[in-house]
């Protein structure tokens, strides 16, 4: 598939990593040359030098013939343009843009993305998804990753492993004579920074890193059973009132046992951010002066978000909102290799707005009925739901090893309210929803299940 991306910037360059990887013919586009020589000298992509939404630099990048054009450069306007300029010239079947403001959403604008509206298949909000990512985590204390499938029917929730953990030192298949009527699944296991699909002859160690579905209505037991918080956080502290930390606090606000005190260090910013917020406490000043911190009652906070758009601020702020009391520290933090210190800093969870806009992508590009995708672990396996269909390889599966290619494990089955886990005497029917891990390498296997295809064991 021929995919151009326009704009060099982190998350350009995290989705032609991604893109260039699976295969897929990738070209990009940026007005910087310096981003342009980086990216094509680390990855094999074609790089082309100039403004995404001028005709001759979209033709010379291969607009006449591509599949997919991936609008994500730093200006809103730029990336609605360019989605208009490859529709109206080059008729670009997929065009997905990026846009960050908040004003392109509200009633006042009217429906701009509607089919009436501009030429754009796809509107992706990164703040509003991360926000909404930051969000899943603090209703689910203890754990590092949270997100809700089939309309919130089950959730995967991603669980540390101690040497005081329960399932420290249990082999998967013993989980069910463990703790019986638990609605849960191992799907994955990240062991020495490598993940792989779970299997029931593993066994949890300390130091691993478990993704595991359960159940929505079972989280509280789950919590219980796992010595994990056993109530969502309430104190929080937002640093930061960007897009992402405004959006946050005001969605904490809904939350009647939320108490929210943010801190921004623009004067302009904190009072558009006092004006618009009802219940929250806004607090002028620098988030690295300990100060600030106690004055916005840091030692007693169940929770500290970093949501600056420095993602050095945001972990030196969590190591120090950590050492002044915090019970625990989300972080931002765009850059991978700033990423890897979190956990000497002691930052109990990192949240990459990158892995939620290739989400997102990704979630376009594949084939078969999935209406749900997340990317993990930078990309080392994908969690989907996908909607069943008539004929497909999965009616009549059992969801079990037995039934399913080695690399992809099934978390659940969903029909209508009711949710059931793999086993012996499941049978999948058309109209269900199924939730899968997959490793990176079964994607074509994933997509043939929910297609329907016969050519499934060809390949």
């Amino acid at each position: 598939m021929k995919i151009i991306i326009c704009g060099a910037g982190r998350v350009g360059q995290g989705i032609a990593r991604r893109l260039s990887a699976d295969g897929h013919n990738v070209s990009v586009i940026d007005e910087n040359p310096a981003l342009i020589q980086a990216i094509t000298s680390e990855l094999e992509v074609q790089g082309f030098t100039g403004h995404a939404a001028h005709p001759q630099v979209l033709r010379a990048a291969g607009a006449a013939d591509a599949d997919m054009l991936v609008a994500v450069t730093y200006s809103d306007e730029v990336n609605m343009v360019t989605c208009q300029v490859a529709h109206v010239l080059f008729q670009v079947q997929n065009k997905i843009a990026r846009i960050r403001s908040q004003a392109y959403f509200s009633q006042r604008s009217g429906d701009l993305f509607g089919s009436d509206g501009l030429a754009i298949d796809v509107v992706i909000s990164p703040e509003k998804a991360v926000a909404e990512s930051i969000i899943q985590r603090l209703e689910t204390p203890g754990a590092f990753f949270s997100t809700p499938f089939a309309k919130k029917k089950v959730r995967v929730v991603g669980i540390e492993i101690h040497s005081d953990t329960p399932l420290a030192k249990t082999t998967l298949s013993q989980i069910g004579e463990l703790f019986p009527g638990l609605k849960a699944q191992v799907l994955a296991i990240v062991r020495n920074n490598h993940l792989f699909a779970a299997t029931s002859t593993d066994q949890l160690i300390e130091g691993d890193r478990v993704y595991l579905l359960i159940d929505s209505s079972q989280i509280e037991r789950l919590a219980d059973l796992l010595g994990l918080e056993g109530q969502a956080d309430q104190r929080i502290v937002v640093l930061g009132a960007g897009n992402i930390g405004r959006y946050v606090a005001e969605q904490l606000e809904q939350r009647k046992a939320r108490k929210v005190r943010l801190i921004e260090s623009d004067l302009k910013r904190a009072e558009e951010a006092a004006a618009k917020l009802n219940r929250s406490i806004v607090i002028h000043g620098d988030a690295l002066t300990p100060d600030i911190l106690e004055e916005a009652g840091i030692e007693k906070a169940d929770a500290v978000l970093a949501l600056t758009n420095l993602d050095s601020v945001n972990l030196l702020a969590s190591a120090m909102a950590k050492k002044l009391g915090a019970k625990k520290a989300i972080a931002l933090v765009n850059a991978p290799e700033l990423a890897m210190i979190h956990e000497a800093m002691e930052v109990d969870v990192l949240v990459d707005p990158r892995a939620v806009t290739v989400s997102q992508i990704l979630l376009r590009l594949r084939r078969g009925r999935i209406v749900s995708l997340i990317s993990v672990e930078n990309g080392q396996g994908e969690l989907a739901e996908g909607e069943v269909l008539e004929h497909s390889l999965l009616l009549e599966s059992d969801l079990t090893p037995r039934t399913l290619p080695e690399g992809i494990v099934a978390g659940a089955l969903v029909r209508g309210d009711e949710v059931m886990m793999p086993g012996k005497g499941l049978r999948v029917k058309a109209g269900d929803h199924v939730i899968l891990f997959y490793e990176r390498g079964r994607v074509k296997k994933v997509e043939q299940l929910f297609r329907a295809s016969t050519a499934y064991f060809a390949n």
